[in-house]
């Protein structure tokens, strides 16, 4: 009878252990993530990878470049061709005065730019407005000067002392030959200006190198 009894017991525990199965149950929802832990230390740098090739000659002839000129800031300036003198303001035997216009002047009027204004005579030499004529005793003879008038006009002014005007001093061609001609370079504010250590505005070549300009 005993052993009846305990069969029974140990019948009602396995039954009892088959219905608390997790296979049965429904499965609970996760419970919320815990906080992130701290960072790690950094690990060592990598080993540098190979250099890439080289990228195919620019139109320049020189590697790795486009060929282009005036790609630092220079490409903003500005100039005008060469031209010939034209007296529209005064036309006089020793004094005479032209109006150039050019709207662009007005970018030199704004953060420190500049406007240069050349003279070239018929032998090529080309000087900076102003520019004066001595004789052999020092005596000034003529006087070439600009005059910035506003945002979009300046003067140019030649003027003798001690007798007239030849055509040769103040025309741009007599007959088949070139005698004077003139021409204007802008700077914008927004260029930077060289230090007048590293430019001598006043020597044409240097500039035209430096701005990289047509002649």
């Amino acid at each position: 009878m005993k052993s009846t009894f305990n069969y029974f017991i140990a019948l009602i525990m396995s039954i009892g252990l088959v219905a608390c199965s997790a296979e049965d149950g429904d499965i609970g929802p996760p419970g919320p993530q815990g906080e992130q832990g701290p960072r790690g230390a950094q690990g060592p740098q990598g080993e540098q990878g190979p250099q890439g090739e080289q990228g195919p000659p620019g139109a320049d002839g020189q590697d790795g470049q486009d060929g282009q000129d005036g790609e630092d800031g220079n490409a903003n300036v500005m100039y005008s061709d060469w031209f010939f003198p034209d007296w529209n303001m005064s036309d006089g035997s020793t004094f005479k005065r032209m109006e150039v216009e050019d709207s662009n002047f007005s970018d030199t009027w704004s953060e420190g730019g500049a406007t240069l204004v050349y003279w070239r005579t018929n032998n090529g030499s080309t000087f900076l407005l102003p520019w004066n004529s001595y004789n052999s005793s020092g005596d000034l003879v003529i006087k070439r000067s600009v005059l910035y008038r506003n945002s979009t006009s300046i003067w140019i002014t030649i003027r003798k002392y001690g007798s007239d005007f030849t055509d040769q001093e103040t025309e741009g061609q007599v007959g088949s030959t070139i005698y004077n001609r003139i021409r204007y370079v802008i700077i914008p504010g927004n260029v930077e200006l060289p230090a007048k250590s590293a430019l001598d505005y006043t020597d044409y070549a240097a500039v035209k190198a430096y701005y990289n300009l047509p002649d």
